[in-house]
């Protein structure tokens, strides 16, 4: 959770007690819906290609920026709807139309550049989508872990609740 505090939440598993720390700060935890995925560089790529895969076999639609989208159809996903750029508006559709016409669920939004032209670029357009995400309160991933550890999540709330206990039960644990 960077740049966003800290959250403890107790729960009999983890992601009992991550859905509890998530929801705490604002997150929706969507059980359908879009995803949008952008990801920079190869390695962030291959590192979300499992996390896409759970999310596409849990029923979410994938939604993804250009190279990402191209990634994930040369791996054979499945349909993925390719999205443009808040820095590209002539291109539709478009990452801030859909966000504010709620088409859009939540996001892994994982950068990474190598050239000094790119990352203004890239800086401008991170910032956009984090800054719209947060208006509209999109839950927004900025790493690959935590995008993994929220699709788990998702994948739990499918067949579990949160637990919910007094503060009691939890003093003599540990």
């Amino acid at each position: 959770m960077q740049s966003t505090g800290e959250a403890a939440c107790f729960g009999d598993s983890f992601y009992d007690a991550l859905a509890k720390g998530l929801t705490s700060v604002g997150y929706s935890l969507p059980t359908q819906g879009s995803v949008l995925i952008s990801a920079g560089g190869s390695e962030n790529k291959e590192k979300l290609l499992q996390t896409a895969l759970l999310l596409k076999s849990l029923g979410y639609k994938l939604l993804a920026t250009e190279h990402t989208a191209e990634f994930l159809s040369d791996k054979r996903i499945g349909d993925v709807e390719v999205v443009y750029k808040i820095s590209e508006p002539q291109r539709k559709p478009n990452i801030a139309d859909l966000l504010y016409e709620r088409k859009i669920d939540f996001i892994i939004n994982v950068p990474s550049t190598s050239t000094l032209e790119k990352y203004v670029g890239m800086l401008y357009d991170e910032y956009q989508i984090r800054r719209k995400a947060v208006e509209l309160g999109i839950p927004v991933l900025i790493t690959t872990e935590l995008a993994d550890s929220f699709a788990k999540t998702l994948e739990w709330l499918k067949h579990n609740e949160t637990t919910k206990k007094p503060l009691e039960s939890y003093e003599n644990v540990g």
